[in-house]
């Protein structure tokens, strides 16, 4: 939709008086377009179920949706089946609201059309000046004579019937009224909507839904113990407390990791892929002496790939330990957390860490492929199809971890309740205020007062205001000229609970009293500048020999990948002049960088309380109430301090870089990327008309000399001419969502969700000023209205224009409507995306899992603003030009039907605002109704009938009166509404309360039966596999390789079914194995933990994400020349096995592509579940 902006000033003027038949023929051909595109979806959509249909499989299960029927237009009823639950449930609030949103419209404007088209088409066309001008044999060819289309809008009413006016009146004030009331409706139920979602039980069981990130702290207030006891006045007391460190440096080291295994992995398997080449080419030599020339056979090719199947099912070699379950990373992350806060048991623990790491073997026992038995049509086509995954058969090692989803071995409880009850200066688990008061045994001390600190006497404090009489006494001295001081109360500051000015100045250097002192704080600054010495990260005994290589056979050295590093620390000097930058074998430099920064991220993960302590904190309340009640309440008795706080935050969705910005820092952000919004909105329509110019080079050569250098080239400009423009104009269509994007991110939103609403007001404001205005006013409204500058003319310019303009957005809205929904319904650049692009960027394992896994998602910052902007259009035209209804109600309903199964089949959603787009997209609809008031008021101005009167003054009148009451009436609305769009009110805790006790029944029944299930599965299974042994016995390799031919399994191969059964049964086996290799035996939702960890789960959300990350492991493909095992085996030897690597679960098909049939060794459910998103609850 960005190629709305592509209009230049005062285009829609020109269609003036269009003809319906002169629009039909400007839709026809966005007609025929859309309909080609719709016919190739409904011919593909059932063969490239990865593209059309990947929610059906390619999502954890509790996301997934039931395929639509294969028949052409099945899926149309399809989408209809689906509840409002369901599609909360499975597609978030966001994406439910927005589907909302379109049905709003479409209730608006559905009875509007049926009570204002019957009326208003007939009274302008029937009394219109068309008709007196017919009479009177006047010229058709008068400028201001309506014709066309124009006959049925509001120029059309002669000047001695201005009478009628009255009517356009009544039916704008109905159209307003109207509005309003839906609107005011769907507030309230979107309120009630997101109240309910709130408090599920599901949702609640999340970090989101009971923590609140507070910024602006001050100093003195910034540590656990102060915090936990000004928070524990709100019910049920604080349970945790994270305060953010400032983690920039490790940061950048943990994003600079990412790119170095990324880089190291793609080395390695070109090397190895490289190393297969050569050999095939010695092989190929070798049999042309027989054979002068030489062609693999299909079967052979077929056999290759069974081999390279086989391959990739070997242990292969690992090195590093590799996690994987929920489990071991709580484990993992509670061990660093303890390192961090115990030294001790630091030291201890690093001693355990070092080494070789633990095979994935040796926890899984057998891993990946048994055998060939079940794969289906051949492995090049299957690879085609899932880009390089390929079906493994048996238990993955994450899935033997797992007996029918439950965990084999489980968490120990006591190593939960340690971690937990261990002090922390950046994290803890709060206590109450009152078992602190009392001093309870079982509190840490840690949120106790100080225990030394002096406190005043009960006769020492003061309890009336003015009750220190020295005070007073001491300001009265003072108090006389010093007027904007009020008088002195006698009570001091509000302090924190048992304050310590020496704890709150530690990392601090005190004010130097003499020249000692600031000596000793230049050698504290000194020393604390000084570099951080680390472990050792590799053996410097050894020594790489190159002459016992495997590769060395098969290539040269200068066939190695290589990269050139910058010098002096320039990052970008490479790309500028790479032949002063020092060039090195990728993979030596990728692996003694890779070691050094895992050892220094390890080191700095166990030492974070080095970092310095940033201005905000997480305080995670052990009721969810209690989280809203202090997002809402004033905190802090400065101004400006601890000011803004937020609720239902995802710790996935936190900016990090922006959490410790303080308030004057995000004002002086907000200013200036305010002031660049407005210059974009107001300006871009230079550089989107300036692209016109572009098309006429050869004219401007010609008239302009110092052009004249090109004057020499026609033929080339020419050609330069035709694309350039288009090249261009299509950089300015996409670049607007992007600049408003990073200008959010610069302008210091906290959170991903708050970065949205920030891009959608920008956006909307742009297309409604660049889309509509710009389109709109003629070129010379503007110079009229800097010359007069009058506000007052504003009206009666907008209403010389705009109706001018309506036959234009006939047309608009119906193209935009046809090719986007067909866009979306095809999905072109996904599968651009999917098919080119794998073969050009996917040449790793994990490049190729990553693609196979990541859907498409949708923005909605940008996304939410097109369609308000269409409501605004049509809002403003309801009762100037009143068949733009009939063109809206088809562009909202093709785009709800479109987007309707593009949410239900095609996208996935990994971040969510909880609905908050919605609210602000139905006020800023409001738009549309102010505008639609000023320009009726201006056309009523500009009415004059057959003696140049004014008649319609009154109806001008009423309409600012009209204008004034919506102004009212939606402040009256937000006023009213707005507390609750965010915040939960307090009578709802009751009620929540019951629903988690319900939850909990049902969750202990739940797992009761899935006990009993699981011991009665678990005998008929023993049975089954000794079954499955013998039918194994039975195959050999012409069963598999007919099995390879006919696409079947061993319960399919009877009978004779035709080609297209056999076609949907590979599709589904596909699919289906696809979706068990890669989501089987994970959990997805934090409700299918034991509570203890989950509480653990929960103990680590808010960890900064550099404290989060864990050591990668680089995956590599196995081959049958045991390259890739040396590899693996030097790798470990040089790094002292500080590198994780592992060639398990990937190897190289016979087109030497990669193929892979399991999660990366490194992958983690834990970031799955740390995913704890708004829209994430589920049914039980």
């Amino acid at each position: 939709m960005s190629d709305d902006i592509s209009l230049a000033q005062g285009t829609a003027q020109s269609s003036r008086n269009i003809s319906i038949t002169a629009l039909l023929a400007a839709i026809g051909a966005a007609v025929v377009s859309s309909a080609v595109q719709i016919l190739v979806f409904t011919l593909i959509k059932n063969k490239l179920a990865r593209i059309y249909q990947p929610k059906t499989y390619l999502v954890p299960e509790r996301q997934r949706t039931s395929p639509p029927p294969r028949s052409a237009f099945g899926w149309i009823v399809s989408i209809f089946t689906y509840k409002d639950t369901e599609i909360i449930n499975k597609c978030g609030l966001d994406a439910y609201f927005f589907l909302r949103y379109l049905q709003t419209l479409l209730f608006i404007f559905v009875p509007l059309a049926c009570l204002l088209l019957p009326i208003l088409l007939p009274l302008n066309y029937l009394s219109g000046r068309h008709v007196t001008a017919f009479n009177t044999r006047k010229s058709s060819a008068d400028d201001d004579m309506p014709a066309g289309l124009d006959i049925l809008a509001w120029g059309n009413i002669s000047p001695d019937k201005t009478s009628r006016y009255w009517v356009h009146l009544i039916l704008a004030v109905v159209v307003v009224s109207w509005t309003c009331y839906v609107f005011s409706t769907e507030l309230r139920v979107y309120v009630s909507i997101r109240r309910d979602y709130l408090t599920s039980a599901e949702h609640r069981l999340r970090a989101s839904a009971t923590t609140v990130l507070v910024t602006d702290i001050p100093d003195t207030w910034l540590t656990v113990k102060a915090l936990s006891f000004l928070y524990d006045v709100f019910p049920g007391g604080v349970r945790n407390i994270w305060i953010n460190r400032d983690y920039g440096k490790l940061l950048q080291k943990v994003r600079a990791r990412e790119g170095i295994v990324a880089r190291l992995e793609s080395a390695e398997t070109e090397l190895i892929r490289r190393c297969k080449q050569a050999q095939l080419k010695q092989q190929r030599a070798l049999a042309s002496h027989h054979q002068p020339q030489y062609y693999a056979t299909k079967e052979e090719e077929e056999d290759a790939n069974l081999t390279a199947a086989e391959i990739a099912q070997d242990k292969g070699m690992s090195s590093g330990k590799l996690t994987q379950s929920a489990e071991e990373a709580v484990e993992d992350a509670e061990t660093n957390a303890w390192r961090r806060y115990n030294k001790a048991a630091a030291s201890s623990a690093a001693t355990t860490s070092k080494g070789l790491g633990l095979r994935l073997v040796s926890r899984a026992e057998e891993t990946v492929i048994k055998g060939a038995e079940n794969i289906t049509t051949g492995i090049n086509k299957t690879i085609e199809t899932t880009n390089g995954f390929y079906r493994i058969e048996g238990e993955t090692p994450e899935q033997k971890l797992w007996v029918n989803g439950t965990r084999a071995h489980t968490l120990g409880h006591s190593k939960i309740g340690i971690f937990t009850a261990q002090p922390s200066e950046t994290s803890i688990r709060a206590s109450r205020r009152d078992d602190s008061l009392g001093h309870s045994p079982h509190t840490p001390i840690i949120a106790r007062g100080d225990q030394n600190a002096k406190s005043p006497g009960p006769n020492q404090i003061p309890y009336s205001f003015g009750a220190d009489r020295g005070i007073g006494a001491q300001d009265s001295k003072y108090s006389w000229w010093k007027f904007w001081n009020g008088p002195k109360s006698g009570f001091s500051p509000p302090l924190p609970h048992g304050y310590d000015g020496n704890e709150n100045s530690r990392g601090k250097i005190p004010y130097a009293n003499s020249l000692k002192q600031i000596i000793i704080q230049a050698k504290a600054k000194v020393k604390k500048g000084q570099k951080q010495k680390y472990p050792l990260h590799i053996n410097h005994n050894y020594k790489e020999d190159e002459a016992d290589a495997l590769w060395n056979k098969y290539i040269n050295k200068t066939d190695r990948s290589t990269h050139r590093i910058p010098r002096f620390g320039i990052i970008f000097l490479p790309y500028i002049c790479p032949w002063a930058n020092k060039k090195v074998d990728t993979i030596y430099w990728c692996r003694e960088e890779l070691a050094r920064l895992n050892i220094e991220i390890d080191y700095d993960q166990s030492n974070s309380d080095n970092f310095p302590r940033a201005n905000s904190a997480f305080i995670q309340f052990n009721k969810q109430i209690a989280a809203h009640m202090a997002a809402q309440a004033v905190i802090h008795h400065t101004p400006m301090y601890m000011a803004q706080r937020m609720v239902e935050v995802s710790p996935t969705d936190i900016i990090w870089d922006n959490v410790s910005i303080k308030w004057w820092e995000s004002w002086l952000r907000t200013s200036i990327v305010l002031a660049v919004v407005a210059c974009m909105c107001l300006l871009w329509a230079i550089p989107v008309s300036a692209t016109a110019l572009l098309g006429n080079i050869p004219e401007l050569t010609r008239r302009y000399h110092w052009l004249g250098f090109l004057l020499g080239a026609e033929n080339m400009l020419k050609h330069i001419a035709g694309i350039l423009p288009a090249i261009v104009l299509a950089i300015l269509k996409v670049l607007p969502p992007i600049i408003f994007y990073h200008l959010a991110t610069l302008q210091g939103n906290r959170t991903g969700s708050l970065r949205e609403l920030s891009v959608q007001n920008y956006y909307f404001f742009f297309l409604f000023i660049q889309v509509f205005l710009v389109v709109s006013i003629s070129n010379g409204t503007f110079a009229t209205l800097a010359r007069t500058g009058s506000v007052t003319s504003v009206p009666a310019l907008m209403a010389q224009n705009l109706p001018k303009a309506c036959n234009y957005f006939f047309s608009y809205m119906i193209i935009q409507a046809l090719s986007t929904s067909a866009g979306h319904l095809l999905q072109v650049a996904t599968l651009i995306m999917w098919f080119l692009m794998p073969k050009f960027v996917d040449n790793t394992a994990r490049k190729r899992w990553t693609r196979n896994t990541s859907l498409s998602t949708v923005k909605w910052g940008v996304y939410f603003p097109t369609y308000t902007n269409f409501a605004c259009i049509t809002i403003i035209y309801s009762t100037i030009a009143p068949l733009i209804m009939i063109f809206a109600i088809i562009t909202f309903t093709v785009l709800w039907i479109a987007n309707r199964y593009c949410m239900l089949y095609v996208y996935n959603y990994t971040e969510d605002t909880g609905g908050l787009l919605y609210p602000r997209a139905i006020n800023q609809t409001f738009v549309g109704l102010y505008f639609m008031e000023v320009c009726l008021i201006g056309l009523f101005l500009l009415v004059q009938d057959s003696k140049n009167n004014n008649p319609c003054l009154p109806q001008a009148i009423i309409m600012i009166a009209v204008m004034i009451v919506t102004v009212l009436f939606q402040v009256l609305l937000n006023q009213s509404l707005g507390p609750l769009y965010e915040h939960l009110p307090v009578t709802v805790e009751d009620d929540a309360v019951l629903r988690d006790e319900a939850f909990e029944r049902v969750q202990a029944a739940r797992t009761v039966e899935k006990n009993e299930f699981e011991s009665v599965a678990f005998a008929v299974s023993c049975e089954d596999i000794e079954l499955s042994r013998v039918h194994r016995a039975v195959g050999n390799t012409s069963d598999r390789r007919h099995l390879i031919h006919t696409g079947a399994t061993c319960a399919t191969t009877s009978g004779n079914p035709d080609k297209r059964d056999g076609n949907r049964r590979r599709d589904v086996e596909a699919q289906k194995s696809m979706s068990e290799a890669l989501f089987s035996g994970h959990h997805d939702e934090i409700e299918d933990l034991r509570p203890a960890d989950r509480d653990a789960l929960v103990s680590i959300a808010f960890h900064h994400e550099a404290l989060r990350a864990t050591r990668p492991t680089v995956w590599v493909p196995q081959c049958d020349l045991g390259v890739s095992d040396q590899e693996v085996q030097r790798t470990k030897d040089f790094c002292n096995g500080n590198v994780w690597i592992t060639n398990e679960g990937a190897a190289l098909d016979s087109g030497l592509r990669v193929i892979y049939g399991t999660n990366p060794p490194d992958f983690s459910e834990r970031r799955t579940l740390l995913r704890v998103r708004y829209y994430a609850s589920r049914g039980t």
